[in-house]
């Protein structure tokens, strides 16, 4: 056993220093307790009393000391995944906390023991909670085993039962990579109400409610994760895990504007769909999450969210069963949107669904507030952008068209970007995205090149819109509202169109090269080239 006097040396030193190693503003509570726990020296871990010994100065209250035992477990003790392959890994091994402590390892039933014993060695009451979890490898709507497949702690705090969870918050368990380390907050001293979504003990008064969930309705809830309840997330409906479905199903959220979201569908196989079959729509602080089917039959809508200043990547957050019945028409799900989207007030008007079957060209029409500008740009099944002038993008009308031509018959990406025009600074983001099937194509289509200022006027193309064009006599014809001027420059040669209001027409007999129409908007100022032609 190591010299007392020499513990407690060590554990006045870690006090003083830590206050200048915590964070400022907005630092977690137990920064100090943390840092203290992970900082155990090796002699202070020998045996459970040491260890509890040494946690135990972290603080004089009942929080800091479980605080410091729950951080430490989490950091120290691997979880053992070969114990738990044997069944549900409650017990893995039988190891004692002792045997915990010296192995560094152990499965939650052991992880829990060894909770209970540093707690009840450090003056704090402590039970061991067996029953049933929703951990590694449940879906929403499997079956639940008849008995225990997890253990957790309660532990009492200033004279209340609060619960724990140290082995979920060490890490979670991977199919592929087995055993991930990753500290989690929300396991500690976890709401009761919350915990209950993933967490069933055999004895009902462990749920620490008023009103004990039966185990049917803990069957029937959707599948929360700790960032469900770390991004103050609610379910305004629906409240049932499982949806059935003869067409789309939808679920309504509410969260913190702050709070971002994505989400995936996968079919009976755990096999992810194409990203059409998902969508999220953002209106202030409700988020609808929509989804469609290929097929009938079992599906699951899993659902991320992040804080947008937050570094780390969306989290998984909260799933659903949805049980499309044998009557779900095939779906061709819904174009991906970003929230940019619905926050510049954009509608799909011609094509609400997110695979589009198309020949050798396509139009698809938007409805736009007059401030949006948009552009586009086609991908190949390879994600690779093609020229420019594969789309040419404009204002008719009420709507806002978007063309497409396709070098070859094949499979593509149509996306769409927009900006707002009043932001002289604002730069293009993505907006939505189609999936397209070209049933043909024609290697030598395409549209003229709309520079800056064709978009920021809002101008028109009425024709030519073939991009290519032969050196010859050629008719050109646009809208270019507020210009005063606007010509067709083409080797050296400029041919002035002939104006009527904001109507320009006229004709250009072109040579080889480049041909360029361009817009003067007063006479104290330069020409603006609004768009670009190849002449052959």
């Amino acid at each position: 056993m190591p010299d007392m006097g020499r513990l407690l040396l060590w554990a006045l030193l870690l006090v003083h220093l830590l206050p200048m190693a915590s964070g400022g503003e907005g630092a977690s509570p137990y920064l100090e307790i943390d840092e203290f726990a992970l900082a155990a020296p090796a002699g202070a871990e020998a045996t459970p009393g040491d260890l509890a010994r040494y946690l135990s100065m972290a603080g004089d209250g009942d929080e800091e000391r479980a605080r410091a035992i729950y951080r430490w477990i989490t950091a120290k003790i691997d979880y053992d995944v070969e114990a738990s392959k044997g069944g549900p890994g409650v017990g893995g091994r039988g190891r004692s906390p002792e045997e915990v402590l010296s192995e560094r390892r152990g499965v939650c039933g052991e992880y829990s023991a060894l909770f209970a014993r540093l707690c009840q060695l450090s003056g704090l009451e402590a039970e061991v909670i067996p029953g049933i979890g929703k951990g590694s490898g449940y879906t929403v709507g499997s079956d639940i085993p008849g008995s225990r497949n997890h253990a957790w702690n309660a532990v009492k705090i200033d004279g209340e039962w609060r619960l724990v969870d140290s082995t979920w918050g060490a890490g979670y368990l991977d199919p592929r990579a087995g055993f991930v380390e990753k500290f989690e907050e929300f396991y500690f001293l976890t709401p009761p109400e919350d915990l209950v979504w993933t967490h069933l003990p055999e004895d009902p008064r462990w749920q620490l409610l008023e009103e004990p969930l039966s185990r049917e309705e803990f069957e029937g809830l959707p599948y929360p994760k700790a960032a469900f309840f770390n991004n103050d997330i609610l379910i305004l409906e629906p409240m049932e895990g499982t949806i059935g479905s003869d067409g789309e199903a939808a679920v309504h959220l509410s969260a913190p504007e702050e709070v971002g979201f994505i989400a995936e569908l996968f079919d009976e196989r755990g096999e992810k769909l194409p990203g059409r079959f998902a969508q999220v729509r953002r209106s202030g602080g409700e988020v609808l999450v929509r989804a469609a089917f290929p097929d009938p039959g079992d599906y699951t809508l899993r659902i991320y969210s992040k804080r947008f200043q937050a570094e780390e990547a969306y989290a998984w957050t909260l799933d659903y069963r949805i049980a499309a019945g044998m009557n779900a028409p095939a779906g061709v799900g819904f174009p991906a949107v970003w929230d940019g989207f619905w926050e510049m007030g954009l509608e799909a008007k011609s094509h609400p669904g997110g695979l589009i079957e198309a020949g050798a060209e396509m139009e698809v029409a938007f409805s736009a507030p007059e401030e949006v500008l948009l552009l586009a740009r086609l991908l190949d099944d390879g994600g690779r952008e093609l020229p420019e002038e594969a789309t040419f993008a404009q204002r008719e009308g009420e709507d806002y068209v978007v063309r497409a031509a396709f070098p070859a018959q094949g499979e593509y990406t149509l996306r769409i970007y927009g900006r707002r025009g009043g932001d002289p600074g604002g730069e293009y983001a993505p907006v939505l995205e189609y999936a397209v099937v070209a049933g043909a194509g024609n290697d030598g289509a395409g549209y003229p090149r709309a520079l800056g200022a064709f978009a920021a006027v809002g101008a028109r193309l009425i024709h030519p819109l073939e991009g290519r064009l032969p050196a010859a006599s050629q008719e050109f014809d646009l809208l270019v509202p507020g210009a005063g001027d606007v010509a067709v420059i083409n080797g050296g040669v400029w041919t002035r169109l002939t104006k009527d209001g904001e109507h320009f027409w006229g004709e250009a007999v072109l040579s080889g090269g480049e041909a360029r129409v361009a817009a003067r908007f007063s006479e104290d100022r330069e020409y603006s080239v609004l768009l670009a032609y190849d002449v052959e």
